[in-house]
């Protein structure tokens, strides 16, 4: 058994499949009939994982209002196991947040070990299914949550000569956006390490994206003036997409209030 401390250690395919083998057996032995369905998920689904990859999955199971977690590390990596009753699962498949493009991949490209076919077929069908207005409210709310909040820091930043942030304002600002690019158009990443690099693929970015991605992405992260200019860039041209994408952005121009003030 290697110690926690020493990290993941590097595996084949062969020796995690042993490990994944294993998890499955326990979780026929641990709940027995009322096992349903088990799915496979992350870079083991894919057929690419790499020596330090983990092993994940999800199974449902008979009741109701079950949704929890198991993950471990289990010697030389780790694994997670979400288990779910149906109506749960069904639940988490029509939640839209800002990770949608990152989490519901889960359950559209499941791998199936065990089960019902018609189990995760349905689970497919309602990630999809969710109104188109749900995503639209959810980039509306990230791009003033976030963006609008990380371009008044850059303008501080410019103002008062105090640079050191800009870095990390600029990959937050570049993967937050292609969070909103997932969710417009309804994509999910394969993983969050490739997360900038797919959303390049996707149509209509917004003027400014792809040259802030690859600036990030090539960690040439030291020039401030060219940070700064980068972002606002980006900033001018998510307004123009946001626009073209017919987001509505007025509930967060409306004072909330009802004083005399707010005129």
């Amino acid at each position: 058994m290697n110690d926690l401390r020493d990290g993941p250690q590097a595996q084949t395919h062969t020796q995690r499949e042993e490990v994944l083998q294993r998890i499955i057996a326990d979780l026929h032995a641990t709940y027995g009939q009322k096992l349903l369905a088990i799915g496979l998920y992350g870079s083991m689904a894919r057929q690419e994982d790499l020596p330090f990859s983990d092993i994940e999955l999800f199974c449902i199971v008979e009741g109701t209002h079950i949704d929890h977690s198991e993950e471990w590390v289990y010697g030389l990596g780790k694994a997670e196991v979400n288990i779910y009753s149906y109506d749960r699962a069904m639940q988490r498949a029509q939640v839209v947040d800002m990770k949608w493009p990152l989490r519901q991949g889960k359950f559209l490209r499941a791998q199936q070990l065990y089960g019902e076919p018609h189990l995760l077929q349905d689970l497919r069908q309602l990630v999809l299914a969710v109104d188109l207005k749900r995503f639209h409210e959810t980039i509306a709310a990230m791009a003033i949550g976030e963006v609008y909040e990380w371009i008044g820091k850059i303008r501080n930043a410019r103002s008062s000569s105090y640079y050191y942030a800009l870095p990390g304002i600029a990959c937050d600002m570049a993967e937050h956006v292609a969070l909103m690019l997932g969710l417009a158009h309804r994509f999910c990443y394969t993983t969050g390490v490739r997360m900038l690099e797919e959303s390049l693929q996707l149509p209509d970015l917004p003027e400014g994206y792809e040259a802030l991605c690859q600036l990030v992405m090539s960690g040439q992260l030291s020039d401030n003036d060219l940070i700064i200019e980068s972002c606002e860039r980006l900033w001018q041209g998510l307004n123009v997409w946001l626009s073209l994408h017919q987001i509505d952005m007025t509930p967060y121009t409306t004072w909330p209030f009802h004083s005399q003030s707010a005129s």
